[in-house]
């Protein structure tokens, strides 16, 4: 799949369980490739990897 055909779509940010704070921009959610998966490295638990998100591959707004 090249990089120009992946779908995102929101999903909550682990880090602040969706009440906003600095890793979804204070939106509570972040856009993530589909299908969403959560973070290898951390299992949704945040990490740097995933930008404390705790989703795989999370775009960066």
């Amino acid at each position: 799949m090249s990089e120009e055909n992946v779908e995102y779509a929101p999903e909550v940010c682990c880090h602040c369980e969706g009440a906003g704070c600095m890793y979804c921009n204070k939106k509570g959610t972040v856009m993530v490739p589909q299908p969403s998966q959560r973070c290898r490295h951390c299992d949704g638990d945040c990490c740097i990897y995933c930008g404390y998100t705790g989703w795989e591959h999370p775009l960066k707004e």
